[in-house]
C-alpha cells in the first residue's frame, strides 16, 4: 500500500537504486491515476487520524492539568493551615531552648502543654495531603510522644504545685542510694529523647520548606 501511495519520482529512484547498487532489475509498475488518488486519500485519512489523536491527547492533558490545579487549590491551604498550627505550638527557637534544657532544668508548664497538644496531629482530621510532609509530621509526633513519656516520671511540680515549671527531682541527687542512680538514668533518658525530638523537628521543618510551604522566618 505504501508503494502505491508513493509519488512517481520515488518509484523511479527506487528502481534506479536496485539496478545500480544490487544489479537487480525489479519491475515496478507505475500506479495509475486511481491508485494515486487512493494513496492520497489514505494519506489524508492518516493525517486526519494523527491530528485527531493529538487533539484528544491535548484535551486530555488540559483536563488533567485543570484537575491537578483544582486539587492543589483545595489541598495546599489545608496542609498550610495544619503546618502553621504545629509551628504555633512549637516555635523554632523556643522549642530548641526548652528541649535542650529539659533534662537538667525542667520545662515550662505552657510549653509542656503545647507538646501535649501536638499529639492530636497524628489523628486523621489532621492528616496532610502532601504525603512527604505527612510522613515527617508522623515521625515528629512519635518522638514527641516518646519524649513526653520519658518526662512523665521525671519532671513534676515538685514542692511548688502552683509554679510555672515542671522540674527534675533535684532532691534525689544527694541521697547516694537508688534514688540518685535513678535520677541520672532518667536524666539521660530525657536528654536522649529530647535530641531525637529535635532531629525529627528539624527534618520536619526542612521537609516543609522543600515542599514549598511558607512558615515565616524559620
Amino acid at each position: 500500500m505504501a508503494i502505491v501511495s508513493t509519488p512517481l519520482i520515488e518509484h523511479l529512484i527506487l528502481k534506479v537504486v536496485f539496478k545500480k547498487v544490487f544489479n537487480i532489475d525489479i519491475p515496478i509498475d507505475v500506479p495509475d491515476v486511481p491508485a494515486y488518488i487512493a494513496g492520497v486519500i489514505l494519506m489524508a485519512l492518516g493525517g486526519c487520524h494523527n491530528l485527531l489523536f493529538l487533539s484528544l491527547e491535548n484535551s486530555k492533558q488540559k483536563r488533567l492539568l485543570a484537575l491537578q490545579r483544582e486539587k492543589q487549590a483545595k489541598e495546599e491551604p489545608h496542609d498550610q493551615r495544619i503546618i502553621e498550627e504545629i509551628i504555633s505550638f512549637l516555635p523554632y527557637d523556643n522549642t530548641n531552648y526548652w528541649i535542650e534544657q529539659a533534662s537538667y532544668a525542667g520545662l515550662r508548664r505552657d510549653f509542656s502543654h503545647n507538646l501535649d497538644c501536638c499529639m492530636r496531629f497524628s489523628e486523621p482530621p489532621y492528616a496532610l495531603y502532601n504525603e512527604v510532609v505527612e510522613s515527617k509530621k508522623q515521625e515528629l509526633v512519635i518522638t514527641i510522644r516518646h519524649f513526653n513519656s520519658k518526662c512523665a516520671g521525671y519532671l513534676g511540680a515538685q514542692e511548688d504545685a502552683s509554679g510555672i515549671m515542671y522540674l527534675p527531682p533535684y532532691h534525689w541527687k544527694g541521697r547516694r542510694d537508688e534514688s540518685e542512680k535513678r535520677y541520672y538514668e532518667m536524666l539521660h533518658d530525657v536528654a536522649n529523647a529530647g535530641q531525637e525530638l529535635l532531629q525529627a523537628y528539624d527534618a520536619f521543618i526542612k521537609c516543609v520548606k522543600s515542599q514549598g510551604f511558607i512558615i515565616g522566618k524559620i
